[in-house]
This record gives C-alpha cells, sequence and structure tokens, in this order.
C-alpha cells in the first residue's frame, strides 16, 4: 500500500486502536526504507564502521580500575553506539521526531570522550562532581516524598553527607563548557538544534503532530511522520561520525578514518544540511504527514 497516495483512503484508521505500535508500522517500515534508501544505507554503514571500532577496542582497560580512562571511554562509546541503534530503529518506522531526540546522548558522548582524550583526570573529575551533584538533589527529592519515613530520611541524610563531603564546593561544569573546549566544530550547534527542535518539547516538535487542511485549518495528527526521516538520519550519521572518531582518537586507531572520512563526505552529499533543519524563525507553520 502507499501509505501517501491522496486517493486511498487515509491509513492512519489504522492507527486507532494501537497508535504507533501498530503492526501496520512493521508493514509501513518497508515502504520507508524503499523511500528513503539511501539515507538508510548510509545509516548502516555508519554503524559497521562504529561497530567494527567498538569490537576492536571493547577490552580496552579490562583487569583495571572501572573508572579510569580507557574502560570509562568505552561505556561512553557503547551508550553512543545503543543510542544510534536506537535512533535509525525509531527512524524506520516514521518515529522520526522520537528519533531525532534519541540522537542528543550521542553527541553528549562525543564531548565526553574528546574531554577525556584530552585532559583525562579533568573529565574524569568532572564525571565524578556531576554523579555527586545530582546524586545529592535525589536524595532531597526523596525526603520531600517521604518525610514521615524516618529510617528512609535517616539512610538518605547519611549518603547526602557523604556525598556532600566529598563534592565540597565544586559543582558540575554542564555540556556547554565541555563542547566549547573543542572550538566552533565541535557539533553544538548541531546538538542544540536536537535538543531544541527534537529533544524537548517544544513548538516545532509539535508542529510534527499536526497537519494542514487549508489556510489557517489544521488538525492534529498522531504520526508518522516520515518526511522527517532524512532529519533523523542526518543528525544521527553527523554525531555518531563524530563520536567515532574521538573514540578512534582515543584508542590512536587510525585504519577507521578513511571510512570515516567517507561517511561524512557521502552525508553531506545526501545534503549540505537536511532538507528540513529546524531554523530560528523560519516557516513552521506546517508538520507531520500529509
Amino acid at each position: 500500500m502507499d501509505v501517501h497516495d491522496p486517493d486511498q483512503e487515509d491509513p492512519r484508521w489504522g492507527l486507532v486502536e494501537e497508535g504507533m505500535l501498530s503492526p501496520l508500522l512493521e508493514e509501513w517500515r518497508l515502504t520507508y526504507l524503499e523511500n528513503h534508501a539511501k539515507w538508510f544505507e548510509l545509516a548502516r554503514e555508519t554503524n559497521r564502521c562504529a561497530v567494527w571500532l567498538h569490537q576492536e577496542h571493547f577490552e580496552a582497560g579490562n583487569g583495571g580500575p572501572a573508572n579510569d580512562q580507557a574502560p570509562t571511554s568505552v561505556r561512553i562509546y557503547s551508550r553512543a553506539l545503543n543510542g544510534f541503534a536506537a535512533a535509525v530503529t525509531l527512524a524506520e518506522r516514521a518515529l522520526a521526531i522520537e528519533a531525532a531526540g534519541a540522537v542528543r546522548p550521542i553527541y553528549e558522548a562525543g564531548f565526553w570522550l574528546s574531554y577525556l582524550a584530552s585532559e583525562p583526570l579533568k573529565a574524569l573529575e568532572e564525571l565524578a562532581v556531576d554523579e555527586d551533584h545530582h546524586a545529592i538533589r535525589r536524595e532531597k527529592l526523596l525526603r520531600e516524598k517521604f518525610p514521615d519515613d524516618r529510617a528512609l530520611v535517616s539512610a538518605s541524610e547519611a549518603r547526602q553527607a557523604e556525598r556532600a563531603a566529598r563534592l565540597g564546593k565544586r559543582r558540575p561544569s554542564g555540556v556547554e563548557p565541555v563542547a566549547a573546549k573543542m572550538g566552533p566544530h565541535s557539533g553544538y550547534l548541531e546538538y542544540r538544534l536536537v535538543s531544541s527542535f527534537y529533544g524537548h518539547l517544544s513548538n516545532h516538535s509539535l508542529n510534527a503532530l499536526k497537519q494542514s487542511v487549508g489556510p489557517g485549518a489544521v488538525i492534529n495528527i498522531l504520526g508518522p511522520h516520515e518526511t522527517e526521516i532524512p532529519n533523523a538520519l542526518y543528525f544521527a550519521v553527523d554525531a555518531m561520525t563524530r563520536t567515532a572518531s574521538y573514540f578512534a582518537v582515543m584508542m590512536k586507531e587510525d585504519r577507521v578514518n578513511g571510512r570515516l572520512i567517507e561517511v561524512r563526505h557521502q552525508l553531506q552529499s545526501l545534503a549540505a544540511r537536511p532538507a528540513s533543519v529546524p531554523v530560528e524563525g523560519g516557516d513552521e507553520s506546517e508538520g507531520g504527514e500529509s
């Protein structure tokens, strides 16, 4: 079935009972893969390259302290790989807004890998500071929710005191200063686009859930969002190739460089920028699928 044939009844009626978990999505997935074959093949090649790099170096640091530079880097890279798989899986089913939102942690992984490669001791300290800071906030919220549970409150206060003593006056710096260490081509702009227009609830992400039916008139829709598939895959491939490059530097691996460069060349040949990358102040009057 052509899910976009205007002469057919809107096939989204098949989503009435199960929404985007409908078995229909598995059928439509084949159509999306065909319609965007070049994008999905580029994503697959990116994945093959990135997985090869992981398989060559996933044992780095084995047998040593778990929080040293090498094993920490492997875990960060592993998370990026899983995030990439999630983004592509969602894009295959035209859950493209969610696919692009899933890219955010891949960019973050790249920022941290670059930091670990250049200033490992500072980066590891920053990760520890971030963990203690957010753990203290969680303990406070826990006690607010269960103020009458004395045993819980007492145990929580003890854990918080231990964290606070270790933390001292240090505070986490956040993603932006980490990315700033990498210069203007770090991918931070792309990270902000993904965060603002896909990762967070925003007008753009909500625009994808409506469809224009005439001048000044819209109807709300659930999905799918096929027109956003190239955008989602653009960001996914961009983030994953950057992150793989930083991991390769960390592991002193140069055999993968040519493949990563070729993937990025293909990415730019498909789109100098995504066909409808959201731009501040741009026209966001229409969204979703027709």
